[in-house]
């Protein structure tokens, strides 16, 4: 059987099921499902990742469904949470396990959407006959990876096929939509873990994170998003001892931390709808270092 070339990226996940797991291409798979007990523990300590998914995901299917499509939510371990699909193909989710409790690591199950999108962290999308297995030659899997509100990996938000359509003319605009979709997740779980705290955004949103922080009245950091902390060099957990955000700024040079400093001083004044003043408390800094700022950085308000 020919076997189509795996997309870049995908060739570091056939290199790990050939020599890290040790995994034949023609063995028969059997999808392994966690017992109810075991299900109920995993959901109970995912909850609000559940909570905030559930209305995404339901969007997510209406616009995927005629496609084909099931949309997943699993958990860091690749275990799936929470599952929409239609009716008409319930017993093809049965048959490959795109149900609740089912596992869809890599070390298992091989190169798929899941599995490789919680072993390289970046969206992924896996075709057909990319996928390691020789059994999964029909499915069609996109996956975004989930940030919980510490910048940790919570878990991944799929859709797949097990249709066997071509959806190369699409595949961009899925991907897209699969991106989006993971970035409003994790916004929602942001913005009710600090919600007493101002959010202010550090700049574009890249791939399936969007660079939010959390400042409390003084203007210090009180949590980043993953975007944010890759981009200010943060690690992962709870953010302590960190100066006011504007000072820790200021004594950065690259051009990058301009950049991002002026996106700071502008979502402080969107957030309170240009006044110079409480934009200046929020940030932790004078009013008149706020003004210098703005002439310095040509800010127009």
């Amino acid at each position: 059987m020919n076997r189509m070339t795996p997309q870049p990226g995908l060739s570091d996940s056939w290199d790990r099921c050939s020599t890290n797991y040790n995994l034949d291409p023609a063995e028969r798979w059997e999808t392994r499902l966690l017992s109810a007990p075991e299900l109920r523990f995993i959901s109970n300590r995912t909850r609000l990742l559940i909570q905030h998914a559930l209305p995404e995901m339901e969007r997510l299917h209406s616009l995927v469904m005629a496609l084909g499509f099931t949309v997943m939510l699993a958990d860091a371990n690749g275990v799936v949470l929470s599952r929409q699909t239609s009716r008409d193909d319930l017993t093809g989710c049965r048959r490959w396990g795109f149900q609740a409790g089912a596992l869809w690591d890599e070390e298992n199950a091989g190169t798929n959407s899941i599995g490789t999108c919680l072993q390289e962290k970046r969206p992924v999308m896996v075709l057909q006959s990319q996928h390691w297995r020789l059994c999964f030659r029909n499915l069609t899997g996109i996956a975004s990876p989930l940030y919980n509100a510490n910048g940790k990996l919570a878990g991944v938000l799929n859709i797949c096929s097990f249709a066997g359509n071509d959806i190369m003319p699409f595949s961009g605009l899925l991907m897209e939509t699969m991106i989006t979709t993971a970035r409003q997740i994790e916004e929602k779980l942001f913005r009710e873990f600090f919600p007493n705290d101002t959010i202010i955004t550090l700049g574009l949103a890249t791939e399936s994170s969007t660079p939010l922080v959390a400042l409390d009245r003084d203007g210090h950091v009180r949590g980043a998003t993953h975007s944010s902390r890759v981009r200010m060099h943060w690690p992962e957990g709870e953010l302590e001892h960190l100066p006011a955000l504007m000072s820790f700024l200021d004594s950065e040079d690259e051009l990058s931390f301009r950049k991002a400093e002026v996106h700071v001083i502008r979502s402080a004044l969107a957030t309170t709808q240009g006044n110079i003043s409480a934009a200046a408390r929020t940030l932790g800094i004078s009013r008149s270092t706020l003004h210098r700022k703005i002439r310095a950085l040509n800010l127009m308000l």
